[in-house]
Formats: C-alpha cells, structure tokens, sequence
C-alpha cells in the first residue's frame, strides 16, 4: 500500500503541470485561437479536437491532483486541509473539462479559489519539516494566486492579454504540486 501512494504522490511531480503545459502548447496550434486574449476554457466552445483538448487536459490534470490528494491524506492526517482545499481545485478542474465555459457548473462555481490557500496550508501542515525552498515557494504561489484574482475581479486584467496573464497564473498553480510532491520526497514526512 505504501507504494501506491508513493506512486499517487509522486504522480503528481509530472502530471498537473505537464498536462497544463500541453494544452497551453496544443492551444498555439488552433486556427482562429489566440491564445494570449483568450482563456483556455475558450478553446472547449470550439468544435472538434480543440473541445477534446481542453476536456482532456482539465479531467487529466484535475484527476491527477484528487490523486494526489488522497495520496496526502493517506500518508498523514495532519496534511487534512491541504487536501481539502486541494481536492477542491481538482473537482474544479475535472468539472473545467465536463462543463463548457458558460455552464454554471464550469469550475463548479469558482469552487477551486480555494487552491490559493493549498500552498500556504501545506506550509504549516508540513510545519518544522519544511525546506526553507518550500516556505519561499510556498508564500510566492500564494500570493500569485491572490494577485492574478484581485485582476479579474478588480477588472485590471487587460483584455487583450487575459489569456496570457492566465497562463501565468496557472504555470505555478499547477507547478506547486511538483514542489509539493518533491518536498515530500525530500523531507520523508
């Protein structure tokens, strides 16, 4: 059982991110797609391959990091709302790929906000253990997170490059749980 949530954890230093990283390439394929005004969830309201890619990546990404998640709770209670909030952020995702944009059920309503806190929670879940990296990393993310939704909400978020300006949101959002997944390698918790 052990190595099964090794593997569940470790899956999470490739997947979220590089499932991400594809669909943010494939989306510099798409004729009639820009990707640096558009939103990814953008690319599921058009036919065909690009409406795939975007269920794909969304449900991929998602599952991987419920995946991981659990993995979490498996290996230590004390990790308990680190998994929550981060299995919030992975049914947002997989709801991303089921639901187009448009749906009220695209992000489950903006239940994935709560991914802003999951990198500052596994901080101090991790507590003395935690690599002075991490806590760097950590408090970063977070704070990139709340930057990037103060621009939506606010109404800063320049039109002409909101899809760029996600796509710099989400490389760390989704690149924390490769950190995550290594410090846990790391610090054997």
């Amino acid at each position: 059982m052990t190595a099964v949530r090794n593997l569940a954890i470790q899956q999470a230093v490739y997947v979220p991110l590089g499932a991400m990283l594809a669909l943010i390439a494939f989306a510099f394929t798409v004729p009639g797609y820009h990707p640096f005004s558009q939103h990814l969830s953008e690319l599921g309201l058009m036919p065909g391959l690009p409406a795939k890619a975007v269920q794909v990546g969304a449900v991929v990404s998602g599952s991987a990091i419920i995946v991981f998640s659990l993995a979490l709770l498996a290996q230590s209670r004390r990790f308990a709302l680190t998994v929550l909030t981060s299995t919030l952020f992975g049914v947002s995702m997989v709801s991303n790929g089921v639901f187009t944009t448009g749906s009220p059920l695209h992000g489950l309503y903006g239940i994935g906000i709560f991914s802003i806190l999951t990198p500052l929670l596994f901080l101090a879940e991790l507590g003395p253990a935690a690599s002075t990296r991490m806590a760097w990393i950590a408090r970063a993310i977070s704070l990139l997170g709340m930057a990037y939704l103060w621009l939506m909400l606010s109404g800063f978020d320049p039109e002409p490059y909101r899809g760029l300006t996600q796509r710099i949101a989400l490389l760390p959002a989704f690149g924390w749980y490769t950190f995550a997944a290594l410090e846990l390698r790391r610090s054997r918790v």
